[in-house]
């Protein structure tokens, strides 16, 4: 954007310049050859305007694709956080159960303690394995969503990009034509 501008100021400049030596130096009337430098310089200020309007258009819509995809990525990842808090919480609530039911087998039969114990103790690291594995499945999907999200973000902004360079191109177009009729101007 910044080259886009640098350019433009620089035609505009150049050719306030290429005005001025006209003057100085045209063999036309003084009169001629102000009405065609400033039929010119409206010409260039038109154009100059039209291009700072397309390139406001055009940075408003790379915005607009940007904050719609941040908050894509901002809800897929406030989605993670909440599939995970719970799958945490359902483990610790399924954990908290086990113990419960530890203490009571522990009361009621003394004898079977070790069997229980262990058994109770498999089912702990069930529990707390499965909750290992859901989060990693939806760390995995939340992760594949956002590559997509993303993946889409570029594939919208290519078309406004490619619109950009077009515009670029004309703009080179229209200056280099400018020129040559400041040129011929000053013939």
């Amino acid at each position: 954007m910044a080259k886009k501008g640098g350019f433009l100021l620089g035609a505009v400049i150049g050719g306030t310049a290429a005005a001025v030596a006209a003057l100085l130096l045209a063999p036309k009337s003084g009169k001629e050859l102000r009405d065609e430098l400033a039929a010119q310089a409206d010409d260039f200020l038109d154009m100059a305007s039209d291009y700072t309007d397309m390139a406001k258009e055009k940075s408003t819509e790379f915005t607009s694709i940007a904050k719609e995809k941040a908050h894509d990525l901002s809800q897929q990842a406030g989605d993670l956080a909440g599939n995970v808090k719970q799958t945490v919480s359902d483990a610790t609530a399924d954990a908290g159960d086990e113990s419960e039911d530890i203490l009571v087998t522990l009361k009621e039969q003394s004898a079977d303690l070790s069997d229980r114990f262990k058994k109770s103790a498999a089912d702990l690291g069930d529990t707390a394995a499965s909750a290992k594995d859901d989060i990693l499945i939806d760390v995995k999907d939340t992760a594949d969503q956002a590559g997509s999200t993303i993946k889409e973000g570029i594939e919208e902004a290519k078309p406004v990009a490619e619109d950009a360079k077009i515009l670029s191109e004309m703009a080179k177009e229209d200056a280099a034509s400018a020129k040559e009729d400041l040129k011929d101007t000053f013939k």
